[in-house]
């Protein structure tokens, strides 16, 4: 009778292990380190996906200073992933798009009250516009140390269909312009729209670009690909906190490719 008990510890023993192994396997395969999506940040949310309002965006960074998320730079994620390193527990980057004045007027305050980096793609022409950023502000914010400035490219055109020549400039150019505006390397690209393929990567790599981001290109491609990072919209159904948790958590894009398939 003893022995027959034994078995069965035994056996429920080896059947737990193996579950907890399996879980553990499922959670690491799953795992994608979130790099969240911000466009402009003002009050249009109930007009536009693409907007988010100025309290919501404080409440989100208060939340990540609060429960100590390791908020890092868009490079320091390129290099987790080059070197394939383990990403530490709660690792997050910060990225904004097409360089909205709001970004600076809004957001760029939050984000120095918390010490929290960021990272702004500009779209050259659109540089100095109505309700863009101008150059003192790009300057500004990259001189503070907290926020690292890439490139949208000059024009935010469809990359794919581009010519060689006119991929190669909307490429090289804008980071020529950006370096010289101010003063120092820039290093990380954001495709418009998030539209890219095989050519536009290799184009982008030989730019000198040591890293690009996309949107969510889909369950197929690879969450390892430094120029084809995967990122989170983050739009107002983030104002609630419990979404924004889930969002942040590294398995919500496992998730969300899946629901959208």
């Amino acid at each position: 009778m003893r022995k027959a008990v034994k078995i069965r510890y035994a056996i429920s023993a080896v059947i737990i292990a193996a579950l907890v192994a399996g879980a553990a396997v499922f959670l690491k395969a799953a795992y994608v380190v979130p790099v969240l999506m911000y466009h402009s940040i003002d009050d249009r949310g109930k007009e536009t996906k693409l907007s988010l309002s100025p309290e919501s965006f404080a409440r989100q960074m208060e939340f990540l200073h609060k429960y100590r998320y390791n908020v890092v730079g868009l490079d320091k994620i390129a290099i987790y992933m080059r070197k394939k390193e383990k990403i530490p527990p709660r690792t997050v980057a910060i990225t904004f798009d097409d360089g909205y004045y709001n970004n600076y007027q809004y957001a760029y305050p939050v984000l120095k009250r918390y010490g929290i980096p960021a990272t702004i793609f500009i779209i050259i022409k659109m540089v100095g516009q109505p309700g863009y950023l101008g150059w003192k502000e790009i300057k500004e914010m990259s001189d503070s140390g907290l926020i690292t400035i890439g490139s949208h490219t000059m024009s935010h055109l469809w990359m794919p269909a581009m010519g060689t020549r006119q991929l190669a400039d909307e490429l090289k150019a804008s980071k020529d312009i950006l370096e010289e505006k101010l003063g120092k390397s820039v290093d990380t690209f954001c495709y418009p729209i998030g539209a890219h393929d095989e050519r536009v990567k290799k184009a982008t790599e030989a730019s000198g670009y040591a890293c690009a981001v996309a949107t969510n290109p889909g369950r197929h491609e690879p969450s390892d690909d430094i120029y084809a990072i995967k990122r989170i919209k983050i739009s107002r159904t983030s104002d609630n906190l419990l979404v924004f948790w889930f969002e942040t958590s590294g398995y919500y894009t496992w998730v969300k490719e899946r629901r959208d398939r």
